[in-house]
């Protein structure tokens, strides 16, 4: 490795793969700290719709970083994963055109190429890593500044796509929040074909639109994962029951209704197997044709009404904290939903009467029962309860006859 006071050069070793290529190279630490930066995700609303989202990161957390110090400071520390570098992007989002500040990559005549990192400015964005870079802020010991660090450097890789990269690699991840995720992976979706739209980008749409819609069930009632919201259209409820559902909740309970194997349409769009959604195998799930016709307006017309009825017969007089509006009540009521679908008891060209017709024997039930708490099975208690008074397909036992006649309104 090369080191001067405006220039980091380091061996690079390009790595080709579907979405481009990239570089694998080792970074002191210090001077990462020196040239990267991270941006929490924030939104943009235009006209009370999100429209656009600005970085692609979690807020870094104090606490994170003092534990990841503590650890630097051991006499075994190890950070083997990379760290997910994008360069030549300003703070702002703007390209660097100057080709004195970029960062760039010069071929070797032996096969392995040079990465030149000019010092002088922050332009490498951190996809993935910024907790392990930021800890070294905390650590106490200053030779571990000079840690060498491994790193895969993309070149010139726009926002939506380092957006695209964080969601795809954290999606499953425990520590990451999977609202968070969802939103980034729909980055770009004022850019992208809406016909080539998997399961789960379709359901950060429909959730972005029941989040932001005046007279959508929803407005006001979901927490978005993004850290702050540009503009002062946020949406409010003028509901006195104040309760929020993440986009996480939104998205899963629309992937339920339109696909049974959503991971295999993202994988077949993906790699063009399918050319766009009408190319995407027939499945069970109640409102597949719909999706694969890219009906996406009658989808979120379906949601809507079905939750207008949901809010009139089941919301209105729930107390605060009340299960039916917390994540696994409204992911119970997706499933409600989806059941009626399959069973025929809630007709497309009747969307509110015939679920008015459903849900009219919960009408008044308490579901801030002791009986419930949020967890899975509290969601299928929930679901059982509304499946037995409705009088769904279902295997009740005589607990829930004896729940549900509890959950009544007295008269």
């Amino acid at each position: 490795m090369e080191k001067s006071n405006n220039f980091f050069t380091a061996p690079a070793i390009k790595v080709e793969q579907p979405i481009g290529e990239f570089f694998l190279c080792s970074i002191p630490a210090d001077v990462l700290r020196q040239v990267a930066y991270s941006i929490p995700a924030k939104a943009k609303r235009e006209e009370g719709m999100i429209s656009k989202i600005l970085g692609n990161q979690r807020r870094l957390k104090p606490s994170r970083a003092g534990e990841i110090g503590a650890y630097i400071d051991e006499n075994d520390a190890t950070f083997p994963n990379t760290i997910i570098l994008s360069a030549n992007y300003q703070e702002d989002g703007d390209y660097e055109e100057n080709n004195d500040f970029r960062w760039r990559i010069v071929a070797g005549a032996d096969g392995c190429s040079s990465l030149i990192i000019p010092r002088q400015r922050k332009l490498a964005s951190v996809i993935d890593g910024q907790h392990r870079l930021d800890g070294f802020t905390a650590a106490k010991r200053e030779d571990r500044l000079h840690m060498n660090l491994p790193c895969a450097v993309f070149m010139n890789l726009p926002r939506p796509y380092q957006a695209k990269i964080f969601a795809t690699i954290n999606i499953n991840q425990k520590r990451v929040d999977k609202s968070l995720a969802y939103e980034l992976f729909g980055y770009d979706l004022n850019v992208s074909d809406s016909n080539r739209w998997p399961p789960d980008m379709l359901g950060v749409y429909l959730a972005r639109v029941l989040e932001s819609e005046k007279t959508s069930p929803f407005v006001g009632h979901v927490k978005l994962a993004l850290l702050e919201v540009e503009n002062d259209q946020v949406p409010t409820s003028n509901d006195p029951l104040e309760w929020r559902v993440s986009v996480a909740c939104l998205v899963e309970g629309v992937i339920k209704l339109i696909s049974q194997r959503p991971a295999k349409d993202k994988s077949l769009l993906a790699s063009e197997e399918a050319m766009d959604r009408s190319q995407l195998e027939a499945d069970n799930a109640p409102l597949r044709a719909l999706y694969v016709g890219g009906k996406d307006k009658t989808l979120l017309q379906i949601v809507s009404d079905y939750f207008f009825v949901v809010k009139e017969l089941l919301w209105q007089e729930q107390p605060q904290g009340s299960f039916i509006v917390r994540t696994v009540g409204i992911l119970a009521l997706f499933d409600i939903l989806r059941a009626a679908l399959l069973a025929n008891r809630v007709h497309l060209n009747d969307i509110r009467g015939t679920t008015h017709a459903l849900l009219s024997p919960a009408k008044g039930m308490n579901f801030s029962d002791d009986a419930f708490h949020a967890s899975g099975a509290g969601r299928v208690l929930i679901r059982k309860v509304l499946g037995y008074v409705s009088g769904l397909p279902g295997d009740f036992g005589p607990e829930i006859s004896q729940l549900a006649d509890r959950l009544r309104p007295r008269q």
